[in-house]
């Protein structure tokens, strides 16, 4: 039997972070072609900017996770994936754009919580003594990617104690399949996995 996750996204107690839903990530920017097909194929960004606006109806707050590495360099993530990306990167002078695509351009009284550093929303941010002071309980994780991001973000909210309630279909992977194993094989161990439209669904029915 599906569990009822209405006791667990009582508005106030909940958070949606937005990960990395940038122009250099997943817009004309982006050196991610695959992710950026992946995010235009299943609908990713209109079906987080009409989650979006369910959740400011309902009192949700809504914090922006971004990645903004310096200029110079200097702190940024050494791995694989950033090494081959530095590589590829914008001609001198012209800075890679790291805003936040404009189908979910932040509102008034969201929160922006730019790194420069890590592979998760926790590391090295503000992330949680913000959520602590605003008493949030319940995490919601959407954006991308399940290869590296969504799911490091999830271990850390549990880490740190919080719930996460996980909207499969405002998530996504490249290639596409294997954000499909993530989402059924790890994500679903540690988060309640669930729809927007029935996450949408509880807020409405408590209003």
């Amino acid at each position: 039997m599906p569990i009822d996750l209405t006791p667990f996204l009582e508005p106030a107690r909940c958070a949606i972070l937005v990960f990395e839903c940038q122009e250099n990530v997943i817009g004309a920017g982006s050196r991610i072609p695959g992710l950026v097909e992946a995010v235009r194929a299943r609908g990713i960004l209109p079906r987080i900017a009409r989650l979006l606006q369910r959740a400011r109806a309902a009192g949700v707050r809504v914090f922006y996770c971004t990645a903004e590495p310096r200029a110079d360099g200097l702190g940024r993530a050494r791995t694989p994936l950033h090494d081959r990306m530095q590589r590829a990167a914008a001609p001198a002078g012209n800075a890679a754009d790291t805003s936040v695509v404009k189908e979910l351009a932040p509102e008034a009284g969201d929160v922006l919580l730019p790194r420069s550093h890590g592979m998760s929303a926790f590391y090295d941010t503000a992330l949680d003594p913000c959520l602590r002071d605003l008493e949030i309980r319940t995490v919601i994780p959407v954006g991308v990617s399940l290869n590296i991001g969504l799911i490091g973000t999830t271990i850390e909210a549990v880490n740190h104690g919080y719930r996460v309630v996980f909207p499969e279909d405002c998530a996504a992977g490249d290639p596409p399949e294997y954000g499909e194993q993530v989402v059924r094989y790890a994500i679903r161990n540690l988060a309640y996995v669930t729809s927007s439209a029935q996450i949408a669904e509880a807020w409405s029915a408590r209003s």
